[in-house]
């Protein structure tokens, strides 16, 4: 271990053996939460307590390791101007990268969405004139059945 916290990079299959253990614990802990205990010997009981301080400085090795992960990488100012820097050139390569020919084909593309949507305009209208139609017809007829009959009568 380094004197800022964080670990040198010859340790690497130790993180993983480190890994497998917590999971291994983690999974003793689950069984012994679920009901199954084990017998109260006292040399069962010493090992109980030493996987429980081995499962505490277990986290804090852990713990330790990504906050010396963490001190290691770029400050948070420096990565947000990155950032802004990186989406600006995204921006200035969309803008710069359009060729004649993509400039034409988006043209075309907004000119024929246009034209569907002014055709779905169109139907729309027609297909409400249309049932603005058969209402005014209904009504003549009904209009009509009554003064046919009031004339009868």
């Amino acid at each position: 271990m380094s004197f800022n916290g964080s670990f040198s990079n010859n340790s690497n299959h130790t993180h993983t053996e480190i890994q497998l253990a917590s999971r291994s614990s983690m999974l003793h802990s689950h069984r012994r939460d679920n009901g199954v205990k084990a017998e109260a010997s006292s040399g069962q009981s010493n090992l109980m307590k030493a996987s429980r301080t081995h499962n505490e400085l277990h986290k804090e090795l852990l713990l330790a390791h990504k906050r010396g992960l963490a001190l290691s990488s770029r400050s948070e100012l420096q990565q947000v101007l990155e950032r802004r820097k990186r989406v600006q050139t995204d921006s200035e390569e969309d803008g710069q990268s359009k060729t004649p020919l993509e400039d034409v084909l988006l043209r075309r593309q907004q000119k024929q969405l246009e034209k569907e949507k002014e055709q779905e305009d169109k139907e729309r209208d027609e297909a409400q004139l249309m049932e603005f139609v058969r209402v005014r017809q209904n009504l003549r007829k009904i209009h009509s059945a009554v003064q046919n009959k009031a004339a009868n009568c």
